[in-house]
């Protein structure tokens, strides 16, 4: 992988796996924390592959598999909501009648 290139390819899938973390229960403030932790791993474990005879071809592959893994899970999860319909608005709506309108009371 490039490391020029490598870098903003790795992004989505770091948003990726921390959305995964969050649906799995992850509090929201781990999340920038287990963002920053993947980055590390993936960067630094990419840079021990590289190192090893072979160990290139087998992390790209693996960062591919990740991607597109990642990607389907988003494609299913996007059609599945597309056919269930958007969902309800959730709290009181304003009434026409006063929409933009400034009252003196």
């Amino acid at each position: 992988m490039d490391a020029q290139y490598g870098g903003v390819v790795m992004v989505p899938m770091i948003i990726g796996l921390v959305e995964v973390g969050k649906r799995l229960g992850l509090g929201a403030a781990y999340a920038a924390p287990l963002a920053v932790g993947l980055g590390l791993l993936i960067s630094v474990g990419y840079g021990v592959a590289a190192g090893l005879p072979g160990g290139s071809a087998l992390a790209d592959a693996t960062l591919q598999g990740l991607a597109l893994g990642l990607s389907a899970a988003g494609l299913y999860s996007g059609v599945k909501g597309w056919q269930e319909g958007p969902s309800p608005v959730s709290g009181p709506t304003p009434s026409h009648d006063t929409v933009g309108v400034d009252r003196a009371d």
